[in-house]
């Protein structure tokens, strides 16, 4: 089972980076000017800050997301016995809007966002899968002590 674990979250780390990626690309070559209204729309921005912005222009934000990302492969590392597959999906979806954000850091100097709804600060589809993995990973951290 560790074997088939690591290889599960490696490919689908893989894939969410590449979507992620492509997307990124796609949208900055596309979209010059903000596109939709109020509410939604595609505007891009370069976020120099950790998420939403927060820490914006501090260059000690790379070292927070290599050092946020050791911690999550250490989990990995020291937890693959007892991870389950949808546990394993959802830390995979962390891990990969991670390294798509850190990837953007060392490649474009910030993160790329181009998501914007209504008054959310922008965001992009790494941001989108990195939230998504965190809640599930808490509500199978609290569905597995319940047992």
């Amino acid at each position: 089972m560790k074997n088939k674990t690591v290889k599960l979250i490696v490919i689908i780390a893989i894939i969410l980076i590449l979507v992620d990626q492509i997307s990124k690309v796609l949208i900055s070559n596309l979209i010059k000017e903000p596109l939709g209204n109020d509410y939604i729309k595609l505007e891009v921005v370069s976020n120099t800050g950790m998420a939403f912005g927060f820490n914006k222009g501090n260059v000690s934000n790379i070292f927070i997301s290599v050092f946020v990302l050791a911690i999550i492969i250490s989990f990995i590392k020291n937890q693959l016995e007892r991870i389950d597959t949808k546990t394993a999906v959802a830390i995979s979806m962390v891990l990969g809007g991670a390294i798509s954000n850190l990837i953007d850091r060392f490649l474009r100097g910030g993160v790329l966002d181009f998501i914007k709804i209504y008054k959310i600060p922008n965001f992009n589809f790494a941001d989108f899968i990195i939230v998504i993995g965190w809640i599930l990973i808490i509500i199978f951290l609290i569905d597995f002590s319940r047992k």
